[in-house]
């Protein structure tokens, strides 16, 4: 009886502790990719990135599926995620071309980290309901980031400073991106439909490394298309209730 509890107790720690294990993953692939930068092997850090966001995906759903989702594991990967997606692409696009621009790359490079935590703690103290998430996912933003190192035709020009500066932008915009949030239960649909993209997202790191530019990027710019939309939306709707009342009041 007594060894049958005991092992009770263990199953129950390790359940609990399974995704904090991801999530402490996602920080020491981060800080492993900030020491390859460091020595200038930046494909290989930026490959850890990429699969340091998988991690990222993996522990909060795996929470919600074991049923332990708890303020400590919301609050550590928070912190896992400022220093894999915030701080790790700011250092390696500052040491691969920033530092080329002076002071405006030293700026860029202490604003994007600096963005990320300020959108994380406000998503942090924002209990929200909403199927979207408010200004762009730091996961996201360091990640298309990073993902420029394979395109050097790109980071080589004026982009890598304005994309990063308006990565950082959106951050701490106002701007709803769609989402799957942590700790939220998903249908079957959902379910299978964040899984797949998962096991694509791994297979263009293993294959197609420059691919994740576009698929990340082409998420950034689809939030901004779309509150453009709602923009107009907004204004045409209100032009026609305007022009209906000045009618009425006109008859």
């Amino acid at each position: 009886m007594e060894e049958k509890r005991s092992w009770e107790n263990f199953k129950q720690a390790l359940k609990k502790s399974l995704p904090n294990l991801f999530t402490m993953a996602n920080l020491l692939l981060g800080m492993l990719a900030l020491l390859y930068a460091f020595s200038g092997r930046y494909e290989l850090s930026v490959s850890l990135i990429f699969i340091a966001m998988v991690m990222d995906g993996i522990d909060g759903k795996l929470a919600v599926k074991l049923n332990v989702c708890t303020h400590l594991g919301k609050q550590l990967d928070s912190l896992c995620d400022l220093v894999s997606f915030g701080v790790v692409p700011a250092a390696v696009l500052y040491n691969l071309v920033l530092q080329e621009y002076g002071i405006v790359g030293i700026t860029l490079a202490l604003l994007f980290p600096a963005a990320g935590a300020y959108r994380l703690a406000r998503f942090n103290i924002t209990a929200s309901s909403s199927p979207s998430f408010t200004g762009l996912p730091i996961t996201i933003a360091g990640g298309a980031l990073a993902s420029l190192v394979f395109h050097n035709h790109l980071y080589t020009t004026w982009m890598a400073p304005v994309f990063m500066g308006a990565l950082a932008l959106l951050m701490v915009s106002r701007i709803p991106y769609p989402a799957v949030k942590k700790g939220q239960s998903l249908n079957i649909v959902l379910f299978y439909f964040y899984h797949s993209a998962v096991i694509c997202l791994i297979i263009f790191i293993l294959a197609w490394k420059e691919m994740v530019f576009y698929v990340l990027t082409t998420y950034v710019t689809f939030g901004l298309l779309a509150s453009l939309y709602r923009l107009l939306r907004r204004r045409q709707e209100a032009a026609i209730s305007l022009s209906s009342g000045g009618d009425e009041i006109d008859y």
